[in-house]
């Protein structure tokens, strides 16, 4: 049995009170946003009724594992019903009345439950930031890699599905040859340049990858030496700093070298 939004002539809880449903689809035909919502109103329905087996389903293309791993993943809303007792199509409505979330007119327009409100709690994540500097103020040529190198790299990261984004404030001191590349489609240059950002930035990043620079020192004093990956040209690591930090040669850049550096700090749970 389906029952379609706005269409059912009573209220969710007088089906799932009458004991004829044991096995039941909540179809949620949304985005993350009243995913998560809903996601409250759930744990209400599944604690008010421990008997019913509830299934979630969201539109297929959704990140389920982030937003609620048990969810049954639907490519359209064809033929879902022959594995449930009973699928209802949640509507989710807003805007009925100004003085209830939209979690809360669910509960009361289409539920028939006692309102629910509030964002459930998700699971912590890493982050998925790698701060990247490109550029050395004083001798950039002894240090920042080509335009192509640079580019690899910043693909490579993108490949691992993690968020590039380069750490260069344009501060007073900039140096012109040290210009944005078009690739470079994340960056702080047009934000005030202040130490306090940069540090608060480095300390919410994954990994830092860079050449030797005030945000590579910076990174020294505030991630620990496996999320640091320098990236050498004629100035060697040895000249800074004796902790473990790895290395690649951008004179002599092999592909995929920091593809598989990141992939592997991944694997170890970095």
């Amino acid at each position: 049995m389906i029952l379609e939004p706005g269409k059912q002539p009573q209220k969710l809880k007088s089906y799932l009170d009458s004991g004829k449903y044991k096995k039941v689809l909540i179809v949620f035909w949304h985005g993350v946003g009243d995913v998560i919502q809903f996601l409250n109103v759930l744990d209400r329905l599944k604690a008010l009724y421990p008997a019913i087996h509830f299934d979630l389903g969201l539109q297929k293309g959704l990140d389920e594992e982030t937003i609620y791993s048990e969810a049954i993943l639907l490519p359209d809303l064809k033929n879902i019903e022959k594995d449930w007792d009973l699928t209802t199509l949640i509507h989710f409505p807003v805007e009925t009345d100004p003085h209830l979330t939209k979690s809360e007119l669910c509960c009361r327009e289409e539920l028939g439950i006692e309102p629910v409100s509030g964002h459930k709690k998700l699971p912590n994540f890493p982050s998925p930031i790698v701060a990247v500097h490109f550029c050395l103020t004083a001798l950039p040529g002894l240090a920042n890699p080509s335009e192509e190198v640079a580019h690899k790299i910043w693909n490579e990261i993108h490949e691992v599905g993690l968020v590039p984004i380069e750490v260069h404030f344009s501060h007073i001191f900039d140096n012109p040859e040290n210009k944005q590349w078009n690739f470079v489609n994340c960056t702080v240059r047009s934000c005030q340049a202040k130490l306090s950002s940069l540090f608060g930035l480095l300390r919410v990043s994954r990994f830092f990858i860079g050449v030797v620079s005030g945000p590579f020192h910076s990174t020294l004093s505030i991630l620990p030496p496996e999320r640091i990956l320098y990236l050498e040209k004629d100035i060697p690591l040895e000249r800074f700093t004796h902790l473990p930090v790895k290395k690649v040669d951008i004179k002599n850049y092999k592909d995929n070298s920091v593809r598989n550096w990141l992939n592997e700090q991944i694997k170890k749970g970095l």
